[in-house]
């Protein structure tokens, strides 16, 4: 199983080239209902096959020249199993990194 810091670490290679270091990122798990969720992140058959209840790990970063990248990590809660990366930066999703 490849955890939600590791898949960060990795993808943030395609996005930059600084070196970041674990100690360098924010993260938060919080667990939500699918209505807290935001819809425009989802085609219509993910959001139609999310359990009711997600756990949602965020890891954030603000790099040195400003850009915030997120990817929040969506597991069920039921039993752990990972369904989707989502990927933004500046508030605004990456495209083709979901």
């Amino acid at each position: 199983m490849k955890y939600s810091y590791e898949r960060f670490l990795v993808g943030m290679k395609k996005y930059v080239e600084e070196s970041i270091l674990l100690k360098d990122i924010g993260y938060e798990t919080v667990e939500l209902y699918k209505e807290e969720m935001d819809e425009r992140y989802f085609t219509l058959e993910e959001w139609s096959q999310l359990p009711q209840t997600c756990m949602v790990t965020a890891i954030s970063l603000i790099t040195i020249t400003k850009d915030e990248y997120m990817m929040l990590d969506i597991y069920d809660e039921q039993n752990s199993q990972h369904l989707k990366s989502i990927w933004i930066k500046n508030g605004e999703p990456l495209k083709g990194s979901n």
